[in-house]
């Protein structure tokens, strides 16, 4: 059997055979990109490839018409190793967040480990996970898919995300939804005034309640509230007798984020009580944070700097500030896991914008892409290889 390093410049020589490939796999999704949940031609034409290859392709994962889990094994039994991959597009903007090229690098990574496994025990998983952007039945199905057990029968996981910088091992915020509802009853706002009970003035206290918190928040759990009047009345003249807040709570630390859910919750509630209105409150969690596994990143980011990628160490990135949420978290919740990024664009371009999404398709954004799938297939092998890398990775995740 070839050795590890013979191994990872297979699979990246693998990569670079599917250049041609995977450029019109990430222009196709781009030129027609699909909203969560209705990702119908974007998730057919990532099975049908994979299909190509001699992957065994399970559709419609844990009911979710667009989730699908794609399984090549190698020599017999043994680790089951998933690059996930996502694709669903922003209203109004396209792929502004990049899931085009990482479906298509997933795609790459995938087909070329299983072309060097055939000596290797175990399975190499290309796992598509639709609506991470949250919309839809499906979406955050990456949360479904850990609440329905599927990644348990996974050993370990990574995938990558365009953006303005490589790096490998950035954290991430867990976030939960309060949705405020108050209920109050309408009057002639110049009239009758004291007839009636403004459920907007209630939104209004509970809104400034909430901005207030944020002075004695924990500076270390990074904690952010941010948050709209959805609802705030009909028409001017009349004393509005329905008001909605709908607020995102984010924190790193998942046990104090569920502390200040309730302190938000309590801001709504006292801001009814204080105006007379009445108030629902919902609570719905969204994404855990990121768990961290040292090993795994570790891995990951040496097979970045083996292809002459420069980015700062991955313990700096460990320990940076996280900007945002996403359903990967659950998924490391679950089992160990790593995510990297890579540059597709300058700093400064906005995420989630026209400029992003158009950043996909230059040529920097083509070879991010590339270097990003070989990353990622070398390091599918190296835990199928090497027995030891994957003990060690599994145990940490027991520990920490």
């Amino acid at each position: 059997m070839a050795g590890l390093e013979e191994l990872k410049a297979r699979v990246a020589e693998e990569v670079e055979a599917q250049r041609g490939r995977l450029h019109q796999i990430s222009r196709v999704l781009y030129e027609n990109p699909e909203l969560g949940s209705e990702e119908f031609r974007s998730a057919e034409l990532l099975t049908g490839e994979l299909e190509k290859d001699g992957f065994q392709v399970d559709r419609g994962l844990l009911g979710m018409p667009t989730a699908f889990c794609a399984t090549f094994r190698g020599r017999g039994e043994g680790p089951r190793i998933a690059v996930i991959a996502e694709y669903d597009a922003l209203p109004g903007v396209g792929h502004g967040c990049g899931h085009n090229l990482i479906s298509a690098a997933a795609v790459g990574a995938g087909v070329a480990a299983s072309r060097v496994i055939c000596d290797l025990y175990g399975e190499v998983l290309v796992v598509g996970t639709p609506a991470e952007e949250g919309r839809g039945p499906s979406g955050g199905s990456k949360v479904i898919m850990a609440d329905g057990e599927f990644w348990d029968d996974v050993d370990a996981a990574v995938m990558l995300h365009p953006g303005t910088g490589y790096s490998v091992g950035n954290g991430s915020l867990g976030i939960w939804n309060v949705k405020m509802e108050f209920q109050g009853q309408t009057s002639h706002a110049a009239a009758s005034p004291q007839k009636g009970v403004n459920a907007l003035n209630a939104a209004t206290l509970a809104f400034m309640a909430t901005h207030m918190l944020r002075q004695e928040a924990r500076r270390d759990a990074n904690l952010v509230i941010h948050g709209i009047i959805t609802e705030g009345g009909l028409a001017s003249n009349i004393i509005p007798d329905r008001a909605v807040c709908d607020f995102g709570v984010r924190s790193t630390d998942e046990v104090y984020l569920e502390e200040m859910v309730e302190k938000v919750a309590r801001c709504a509630e006292g801001a009814a009580l204080a105006m007379g209105a009445k108030v629902k409150v919902t609570k719905r969690k969204g994404y855990s944070g990121k768990k961290v596994n040292e090993p795994l990143i570790e891995a990951l980011w040496e097979n970045y700097a083996s292809l002459g990628v420069e980015m700062k160490h991955w313990r700096e990135s460990v320990s940076g500030m996280p900007m945002a949420s996403t359903d990967f978290g659950d998924v490391s919740q679950r089992i160990p896991a790593a995510s990297s990024n890579i540059k597709i664009t300058e700093y400064g371009t906005p995420g989630h914008s026209k400029q992003m999404a158009e950043a996909t398709m230059t040529p920097e954004g083509q070879e991010a892409m590339i270097v990003g799938a070989k990353a990622l297939a070398m390091t599918l092998v190296e835990l199928l290889a090497d027995p030891e890398r994957l003990r060690s990775v599994k145990e940490y995740f027991d520990d920490h």
